[in-house]
C-alpha cells in the first residue's frame, strides 16, 4: 500500500544553527554584493570582478574569542541566540504530499491483499517545531558539543485507501508532548579544522547526531534522546471500515511513520551543518580554483575533484572598494580601488572557550596611481593569534575579544597609497576660501606678488605622501587625571609627506614652494554607546620632524620659517581626513550587541613598546539593551578667546602661537566626574578630557586660519564612559587683524574716498577714527567725508579702522614732495596694506592758495 508522509525536501537548513558562533563572518559568500553585482567604477563597494581575491593574504588578521564566560552566556540566553534561525524559538515546517507503497501485512481483510494509502490531492501538513533548550559545550581541542531540546508535532497527516469492499481515512501524528518526557533531545558534535588545501579556510562538519533514532532501537539512547513510538498516534478519520485505523495491526505502519521521522531529523541536521560547511554555487565558473586544487559545482555546492569532499565555505567578505568615491571630493583619483578579502581561516582552537582566526588581503586595482612613486610592498609578517586570556584585565570577566593586526593594517594602508587614495588637494572647491589672504598673514612676501586690485589668490595646497604611511599599536594608557594619552594606543607616521604650495599668478597655478616632514599623529578610539567607534586625534604641533624645504625662490622669507605652517596645512586637511576615517559600528554577534569595556595593545614585539594586534574585549548584550542608563546633559559656552596678535603670527621657525578658546562647560542629570571631546570644523573629535574649574581650553592649528569656526562638543561623566550627550555646536571667530583700507584722492570730486574691508566684520560696522596732519586721533565712529583740499593744507591724513573683534589697523595720506602732476590731473587710487602708510600727490600751480582755503575749510569745521 501508498502512505501520505512527511517531506524530507523542506525541513529547513537552519533548523539546526550551529554556526551562530560564526555569525560575525557570514555576511557574505566569494564575489558576494549587498547590491546583487552593481559595477564597482559607479558603487562604492561591489562585487570583484572574475569572482575572487588573487592577491597576498596574511594569518590571523582579525581574531575572535569567544571565552568560557561567553559561552555561559549564550547558554543562559539561548533564546536570543536560537531566535536568528527561529523567531519565537519556533518553527513551522511545511509537510507536503508523498506516496510510499508497502505490502500491508495482517491488515483488515477486504478484497485487495495490497492496499493503497494515497494523499489526498492538495492536502499538506505542518510541522511544529519548538526549540524547549539550547546548550554549547566546547570540547578540546577542535570540537564543539551542541545540544538542543524540541517539542514536535507533526499535526494530523492523511491517508486514504480505496478498496473494492470498503474504503477508510486515517490520521497520523507525531506528538513529542503526548507522553512525557514532552521534549526530545537532539545532539550533535561540530569538528573544526583548518584546510590547508583550500587557502587556510575554516572548515567544520558534524561528526556524530544523537536523538533521532527510535527508542528500543540498537545503539538507541534513552529518552529523552530518542523518538518514542507512545508519542505517535493513529486514528480514525471516517469512512467504512474506518474502525480499521485504530487496529492493533497497524503496528507496521507506526514503524515506518517512526523510520520516517528519525532520519528525517538526522538529515535535516546534517543538511543544516552542511549547507553553513560547504561552498555555494550556481556553476563550476563560479567555484575556487586554487594551484593544485580544483572544485566542480555539483548540485549547487562546490565539490573538490580529487577528493569528492566539499570545499569549504568562504565565511567572510571579499569585494572590490572604490576609494574614489570616498576621497574623490579631495583629490583623489577617481578611480583609485582597491580589493579586499577577509574570511574565517589560518587558526581555530576550542578550549573551554573558542577562538577564530582570518585570513584576509588587501590590492590596489591597475597600475600605481601618478602622484605616487612605486614601492615595493610591505612584508606580510606572520603573527600569531592573539593570548586573549592572557592579556585581559584580570577580573574583567570579558565575552568576546576581537583584534585586527598591524601587518593587515599597514598592508591596507599601503595599497591605498599606490592607488592614489592619499594624494590630498585642498583649494577652494572642497575647503572653503583658500586663497593668499589666508597665508599672506604668515607669509608678507605672498601678498605682494599674488595680491590683485586688493583682492587675494585663490590658492591649492596639494598632499603627496613618497611613502605609505604606517600604523603602529601601542599600549593605549593614559593619564588618569588628564586624561592625556601616555603611550598613544595607535600611532600614524606618514614619511616623507611633501606638502605643495600653488597660487593663481598671471591666471595660471604656479607653485610658490614645497615642504617636505616626517609628520606622526598620535590617534585612540572612542566607544560611545555599547558598539560605535569613533577615531579620535591627538595634538600634532610638535609631531613633525625632519623638515626640509623646496622651491621657495618666488618668496622672501628664510624657508627654514615655513616649517611652521604644517600645523596649519594639516589643520585643513583634518576634515578631509575625517570624512575618510568616519565613526563605524561593531559588528554584531548573531541577535547580540558588543559592549567594548577595554582596548589594548595585544602580542608585544619584543624589543619595542609596539604590539602585533589592536584587541577590543567586550561582553554581550541584547540588541535592544541599553549600554548606559543614562548619558548627562550638557552645558556649554564660550567664555572668552585668546587671540594672538597680528606682530605674533609671523613665521619665526620656532613654532606658531595658536589661538584658543575658553569654554565654560558643566554637566548636570548625571552624577559622576564630567569629561568632555570637541570637534573642530567637522574635523576628528578629541579624547575626553576634564574641565580644570569648569573651563575647557581649547586650541587647534585650525584656529590658524581667520573666519568663523564651528567647535561641536559632548559630554559623558568618568564613571560612566558609554553614556555620551548629544553634541552642540558653538561658534568662535578668529580675528587677529584690523579692517584692510585704500585711500583714493580725487581732485575733480575734492574728495579722498575711503574703502575698508574687514573678513568677519561688515562693512557698516568698522568704526574709524582720524587724525589731520600732526594733531591726535580723534573717537571711534562711522565714516565721514574727507576733503582733499582740506588735508593737502594740513599735510596729510591718517586713519584708524576698528572691527567688531576690537582689532585695529591703520593707513595714512601724505602731501608729495615730488612727481608733481598738473593741477587738473586726477590723483590715482592708492591701496595700503594693514597698517601701512599711504603717500599723496597735488598740483604745481595754486598751491597756495588751495592749502590756504583748505585750512580755511578745517577752522570752519571745527568752529
Amino acid at each position: 500500500m501508498s502512505i501520505s508522509l512527511v517531506s524530507t525536501a523542506t525541513f529547513r537548513r537552519n533548523f539546526f544553527y550551529v554556526c551562530a558562533l560564526l555569525g560575525a563572518f557570514s555576511c557574505s559568500t566569494s564575489g558576494g554584493s549587498a547590491d546583487g553585482g552593481a559595477d564597482a567604477g559607479i558603487s562604492a563597494i561591489g562585487p570583484i570582478p572574475g569572482g575572487h581575491f588573487t592577491g597576498v593574504k596574511t594569518d590571523n588578521a582579525v581574531n575572535l574569542r569567544l571565552s568560557a564566560n561567553g559561552i555561559n552566556y549564550l547558554n543562559s540566553n539561548w533564546q536570543q541566540l536560537v531566535g536568528v534561525f527561529a523567531p519565537g524559538n519556533h518553527l513551522s515546517l511545511p509537510f507536503p504530499c508523498t506516496v510510499q507503497t508497502f505490502p500491508v501485512i495482517n491488515v483488515v481483510r477486504i478484497a485487495d491483499q495490497n492496499l493503497s494509502y494515497i494523499c489526498e490531492p492538495g492536502e499538506a501538513a505542518n510541522i511544529d517545531v519548538t526549540v524547549a533548550g539550547f546548550a554549547l559545550l566546547p570540547s578540546t581541542p577542535d570540537k564543539l558539543n551542541v545540544s538542543i531540546s524540541l517539542t514536535i508535532d507533526t499535526n494530523k497527516i492523511y491517508a486514504s485507501v480505496d478498496g473494492s469492499v470498503c474504503n477508510l481515512k486515517c490520521s497520523v501524528r507525531f506528538n513529542s508532548a503526548a507522553n512525557n518526557p514532552a521534549t526530545n533531545q537532539i545532539s550533535a558534535t561540530v569538528k573544526f579544522s583548518i584546510d590547508t588545501k583550500w587557502d587556510k579556510l575554516l572548515a567544520f562538519e558534524v561528526t556524530t547526531i544523537n536523538g533521532a533514532q527510535i527508542c528500543g532501537a540498537s545503539g538507541a539512547p534513552p529518552e529523552p534522546s530518542c523518538i518514542n513510538a507512545n508519542d505517535l498516534d493513529i486514528s480514525s478519520e471516517g469512512g467504512v471500515c474506518s474502525v480499521a485505523c485504530s487496529g492493533a495491526d497497524w503496528a507496521p505502519v507506526k514503524t515506518f511513520v517512526l523510520q520516517q521521522i528519525s532520519p528525517l531529523l538526522q538529515t535535516q541536521i546534517t543538511k543544516a551543518v552542511a549547507g553553513q560547511e560547504c561552498q555555494s554555487c550556481e556553476s563550476t565558473a563560479t567555484c575556487p580554483q586554487w594551484p593544485g586544487a580544483v572544485s566542480t559545482c555539483v548540485d549547487k555546492q562546490c565539490i573538490d575533484a580529487a577528493t569528492s569532499k566539499c570545499v569549504p565555505r568562504f565565511l567572510g567578505v571579499e569585494n572590490r572598494v572604490s576609494l574614489g568615491a570616498f576621497l574623490g571630493n579631495f583629490g583623489a583619483p577617481a578611480d583609485s580601488q582597491m580589493d579586499l578579502s577577509l574570511a574565517a581561516g589560518s587558526t581555530v582552537a576550542v578550549d573551554q572557550g573558542m577562538s577564530i582566526g582570518t585570513r584576509a588581503g588587501t590590492a590596489f586595482v591597475g597600475n600605481v596611481a601618478s602622484c605616487v612613486p612605486a614601492l615595493a610592498p610591505p612584508p606580510m609578517l606572520a603573527v600569531a593569534a592573539p593570548d586573549f586570556e592572557g592579556e585581559a584585565t584580570p577580573g574583567s570577566g570579558f565575552h568576546v575579544a576581537l583584534s585586527f593586526s598591524s601587518s593587515f593594517i599597514n598592508n591596507a594602508f599601503y595599497n591605498a597609497h599606490q592607488a592614489g587614495a592619499l594624494c590630498i588637494q585642498m583649494s577652494t572647491a572642497n575647503v572653503g576660501l583658500i586663497n593668499t589672504d589666508l597665508f599672506k598673514t604668515f607669509l608678507p612676501s605672498l601678498g605682494k606678488i599674488a595680491t590683485r586690485d586688493g583682492k587675494g589668490a585663490p590658492m591649492m595646497v596639494a598632499l603627496r605622501p613618497a611613502k605609505a604611511p604606517m600604523i603602529t599599536v601601542g599600549l593605549g594608557t593614559y593619564d588618569p587625571v588628564t586624561k592625556k594619552p601616555i603611550k598613544p594606543l595607535l600611532t600614524l607616521v606618514m614619511p616623507e609627506l611633501s606638502i605643495d604650495f600653488y597660487a593663481q599668478i598671471d591666471d595660471r597655478m604656479a607653485r610658490l614652494f614645497t615642504l617636505k616632514a616626517d609628520i606622526t599623529l598620535p590617534l585612540s578610539l572612542i566607544f560611545e554607546g555599547c558598539d560605535k567607534v569613533t577615531p579620535a586625534i591627538g595634538d600634532v604641533r610638535m609631531l613633525v620632524s625632519n623638515i626640509s624645504t623646496d622651491n621657495s625662490e618666488m618668496l622672501a622669507e628664510d624657508p627654514h620659517v615655513l616649517a611652521d605652517l604644517i600645523p596649519a596645512v594639516v589643520g585643513l586637511a583634518e576634515p578631509a581626513l575625517g570624512s575618510a576615517l568616519k565613526p563605524f559600528m561593531l559588528p554584531a554577534l548573531g541577535n547580540f550587541k558588543l559592549k567594548v569595556n577595554e582596548v589594548k595593545g595585544l602580542g608585544n614585539i619584543a624589543g619595542s613598546e609596539a604590539y602585533n594586534h589592536l584587541g577590543i574585549y567586550a561582553t554581550l548584550l541584547p540588541l535592544n539593551a541599553a549600554c548606559a542608563v543614562s548619558s548627562p546633559h550638557l552645558v556649554a559656552q564660550v567664555k572668552r578667546a585668546e587671540i594672538p596678535t597680528a606682530g605674533e603670527m609671523k613665521l619665526t621657525g620656532h613654532g606658531l602661537k595658536l589661538p584658543k578658546a575658553i569654554l565654560e562647560v558643566a554637566t548636570s542629570g548625571k552624577s559622576g566626574t564630567g569629561e568632555y571631546s570637541v570637534r573642530i570644523d567637522n574635523g576628528f573629535w578629541t579624547e575626553f578630557h576634564p574641565a580644570l574649574k569648569g573651563e575647557l581650553e581649547v586650541e587647534h592649528a585650525r584656529f590658524l586660519m581667520q573666519g568663523i569656526h564651528t567647535i561641536d562638543i559632548r559630554a559623558r561623566v568618568a564613571e560612566d564612559t558609554h553614556g555620551v550627550s548629544e553634541s552642540q555646536t558653538l561658534n568662535f571667530a578668529v580675528d587677529w587683524e584690523g579692517p584692510e583700507m585704500t585711500l583714493t584722492a580725487d581732485a575733480v570730486s575734492d574728495r579722498i574716498v575711503l574703502k575698508a574691508h574687514d573678513e568677519l566684520t561688515a562693512t557698516d560696522k568698522i568704526q574709524f577714527a582720524y587724525a589731520l596732519g600732526s594733531e591726535a586721533f580723534g573717537e571711534f565712529g562711522a565714516a565721514r567725508d574727507i576733503s582733499l583740499k582740506g588735508v593737502e593744507a594740513a599735510g596729510g591724513l591718517k586713519v584708524r579702522a576698528r572691527d567688531e573683534m576690537g582689532n585695529v589697523s591703520e593707513t595714512a595720506w601724505r602731501v608729495p614732495t615730488v612727481a608733481l602732476r598738473p593741477v587738473d590731473a586726477t590723483l590715482p587710487e592708492l591701496a595700503t596694506s594693514k597698517g601701512a602708510p599711504a603717500t599723496g600727490c597735488t598740483s604745481v600751480s595754486g598751491f597756495s592758495w588751495l592749502a590756504l582755503l583748505g585750512l580755511a575749510l578745517v577752522l570752519k569745521r571745527r568752529a
